[in-house]
């Protein structure tokens, strides 16, 4: 399919008049392409782009949203367009999009790609344009993830996928004028393969602290959250409920679990039953944030940071992570979270601090401290560096 995007464009009528009235022209413009309009509530991946929108715009750019599969989705697509974002759809086809961006190249100062598949596919074609500079946003590195899943499943197969992975993003970064990684974890793992101009842009948070705490002795429960399209929060809830929890349970009689998330398969809905609840998705997860007890991690490959953590970490709900959940967002155990690895170690932290008031009060007071850096000013101040130094060469 990719060839094809290419070889219509090489044929395309870029010489073609187009309007550019709703561009600004004393702004500079970035385009940015995903896989679809970002849906925020859904994944920790649509909530960082959508709100790096909010920011390039707070940033006076002129904001082109290029989606990959061309639907409106909404209520997504009217955010975007009440945020004053040009969204480039099928209209009536997908030529149609592709013609309008060939047309829309000479506006373009900037055009932020997300994932390696969208890269391979797109940076040739937005390279026609020789002043465009092109930012590889790697959301998370894929093949990191493919050799933790291949080392955790001793999948031979799927770590000779991951290392092609690797040859493809390392390629494509290499491509790139900056890559963008989120977190500094990442970051170094990039920078050891020489690759340049690497920029850590985290995912973005804001304290959610309530009107009227509901006090440690009145909470009751543990709550995960996450999107089960994504193998690894599979991975995740069936380690938790079929090992780490009968030895919770054991311990400290049937408290509830919720599994929370988008688009639970048919594996996560085999784990409910009277204890553990999996509601789907939810649009407004706070009041299950504000009343359980622990968020739980359980999270034994991925990559990237997790904006599970920070959402628990916005609520100041103290978690139970392994060290790849904890990953990226600098947390030491026994002050803001608690790690473990193993499961009956996993088990053991949960009951301690399900039991200890003391530590509870704690671990929560210093989440909230924790997560200051990944607010939308500071992120904003590591965007306008890594425009400056685009700027500059």
């Amino acid at each position: 399919m990719w060839n094809k995007v290419r070889s219509w464009f090489s044929s395309g009528d870029s010489n073609s008049i187009i309007n550019y009235d709703f561009l600004d022209q004393s702004k500079k413009t970035i385009l940015i392409i995903d896989d679809d309009i970002p849906q925020h509530d859904k994944s920790s991946g649509s909530k960082r782009l959508f709100e790096l929108i909010k920011i390039f715009k707070k940033m006076a750019f002129n904001v082109i949203f290029l989606p990959n599969n061309g639907r409106p989705d909404e209520p997504y697509y009217t955010q975007l367009k009440n945020l004053d974002v040009e969204v480039l759809l099928f209209n009536p086809g997908r030529k149609s999009m592709l013609r309008k961006l060939n047309k829309l190249l000479s506006a373009i100062d900037y055009a932020w790609i997300s994932r390696p598949m969208l890269n391979r596919a797109f940076q040739p074609i937005v390279s026609k344009n020789k002043k465009v500079k092109i930012i590889f946003d790697t959301v998370d590195l894929h093949y990191i993830r493919m050799l933790r899943q291949a080392e955790s499943e001793q999948n031979e197969k799927l770590k000779r996928k991951a290392l092609k992975f690797k040859k493809l993003e390392l390629q494509l970064a290499k491509n790139a004028k900056a890559t963008v990684t989120v977190t500094d974890t990442e970051k170094k793992l990039l920078e050891k393969e020489l690759i340049q101009n690497v920029f850590v842009v985290p995912n973005i948070h804001e304290l959610s602290i309530p009107n009227h705490e509901i006090p440690f002795s009145e909470r009751n429960g543990l709550v995960f959250i996450g999107g089960y399209k994504h193998e690894p929060n599979i991975d995740a809830v069936k380690w938790l409920i079929n090992d780490i929890m009968p030895q919770v349970w054991n311990a400290l009689g049937k408290i509830p679990v919720y599994l929370l998330g988008s688009y639970p398969n048919e594996e996560v809905l085999k784990l409910a039953n009277i204890d553990v609840i999996v509601p789907g998705y939810i649009e407004d997860v706070s009041k299950y944030f504000l009343n359980a007890k622990i968020f739980i991690a359980p999270l034994r490959y991925g990559a990237g940071m997790k904006g599970k953590i920070g959402q628990s970490l916005e609520f100041g709900l103290p978690i139970v992570s392994t060290t790849i959940g904890a990953e990226g967002m600098n947390l030491i155990h026994e002050k803001n979270v608690l790690i473990a690895d193993q499961s009956k170690d996993f088990a053991n932290q949960i009951i301690t601090i399900y039991q200890d008031e003391q530590l509870w009060t704690k671990i929560k007071k210093n989440a909230f401290q924790s997560i200051v850096n990944y607010t939308p000013t500071a992120v904003e101040k590591q965007l306008e560096n890594l425009f400056q130094n685009l700027d500059s060469k």
